[in-house]
């Protein structure tokens, strides 16, 4: 039987590391970048169509459900009430499993559209701008800044600020700011926590110069250059009251405010370190052999990373393709999602959306738009197909 998400010519990837966590707004040849998500250079950004973005399923398709041949996993019901926020003009939340859309609340139309920032309990949203400015590589004016919790109606407004970060309590973030005309890859930034609501949770602190907030986390401030060198990325560990770094971190695929995942150079097989930054203990994920980490993401509870693997070439045309894996971070066993093995570009995004254990995947393929719900160990993911085009860009899973 044909496996429905495994399909897709193989192409060469842009090989995928998050940028910045911190949605860092810097304006480059007289534009402003905002990314969706962390992800390389290659990686799509957030695409504006004019209008409302509403998501619209097959009518064959309709519904959040096992195809043939595939089971959906204990305690995931095929109708399942995962829902995702889309982005654009006008972001809704999106109901895969019957195709309907609600307007979030609290968000003004914007031309230019938001970037949405995973954080603690939601997403930090930013409101983009096509301003322009003569400085090529100075920071840009502070932009507005909300915070949408999970499965809340509307969004709060929280603030301006020229990046943002999360913190590590719920809807709490950190935001950064430049002095005017500053090169934010030289500068100083300074930054500070705020609530949901915009109100400052302790005194401002200053970064060292040409770093930004990445995330923040229980045993400090991970930071990373505004602009990476060649070479490893690296990432410290800072310390914003004694302004000490606690440790260094290079190539890192994702972190949470007690967990720090890394990908090492790969010898006889390939490994992912992931520490616990309570207790300094390192485990090691042991990957198949050769088959790198990309990207990764922690689920929201701690117990397991999500893992876009690179897998070897397969076939005559000697392309590559991604799957993803699970790992559990108690037991150390690693399982492959089963069905997701696509095309490079085919995965577009996954994430943990609403705070469960539910993997959410998306998958883009010439006919369709796939969204898939997989909890860990499960028999198969759940599948939702969407039409391409309007309505699928955009679409937030994690």
């Amino acid at each position: 039987m044909e496996d429905i998400l495994s399909r897709g010519g193989d192409r060469e990837p842009g090989r995928r590391r998050p940028w910045l966590v911190a949605v860092a707004i810097v304006v480059v040849a007289g534009l402003v970048v905002v990314r969706y998500l962390p992800g390389d250079p290659g990686r799509r950004p957030i695409q504006v169509v004019s209008g409302q973005l509403v998501p619209r399923l097959l009518p064959s398709q309709a519904g959040l459900r096992a195809r043939s041949g595939e089971v959906a996993g204990p305690g995931l019901p095929v109708t399942s009430g995962i829902r995702l926020p889309v982005a654009g003009p006008q972001p809704v939340w999106f109901w895969p499993a019957t195709g309907r859309t609600r307007q979030i609340g609290g968000l003004p139309w914007t031309g230019a559209g938001y970037a949405f920032l995973p954080a603690v309990g939601g997403w930090a949203l930013v409101r983009s701008t096509f301003a322009r400015t003569a400085c090529r590589t100075c920071a840009g004016s502070a932009l507005p800044v909300y915070f949408l919790a999970d499965r809340a109606d509307s969004a709060r407004w929280v603030g301006t600020a020229a990046a943002v970060a999360p913190a590590v309590a719920a809807g709490a973030l950190w935001l950064i700011s430049y002095p005017p005309g500053a090169n934010p890859a030289t500068a100083a930034g300074t930054a500070r926590e705020v609530s949901a609501g915009g109100r400052p949770l302790g005194r401002a602190v200053r970064l060292p110069a040409g770093y930004t907030i990445y995330r923040a986390t229980e045993a400090g401030l991970l930071l990373t250059p505004v602009l990476q060198p060649g070479g490893p990325a690296a990432y410290l560990l800072w310390n914003p009251g004694s302004g000490r770094i606690g440790r260094r971190f290079d190539d890192v695929i994702a972190a949470s405010s007690q967990q720090v995942a890394w990908m090492p150079p790969c010898a006889r097989r390939c490994v992912t370190d992931v520490a616990d930054l309570a207790t300094g203990q390192v485990i090691v994920v042991r990957l198949p052999i050769r088959e790198p980490a990309a990207d990764a993401a922690f689920s929201p509870d701690g117990r397991y990373l999500a893992l876009q693997v690179i897998v070897d070439p397969q076939g005559n045309d000697g392309g590559l393709a991604m799957q993803l894996e699970v790992a559990s971070l108690r037991t150390g066993q690693v399982s492959q999602v089963p069905g997701i093995r696509v095309s490079s570009d085919a995965l577009i995004g996954f994430g943990w959306p609403d705070g469960t254990d539910d993997l959410v995947a998306e998958l883009s393929f010439p006919a369709e738009v796939q969204v898939a719900a997989w909890r860990p160990w499960a028999a198969r993911p759940a599948v939702a197909a969407l039409a391409p085009g309007q309505g699928t860009t955009g679409l937030v899973v994690g």
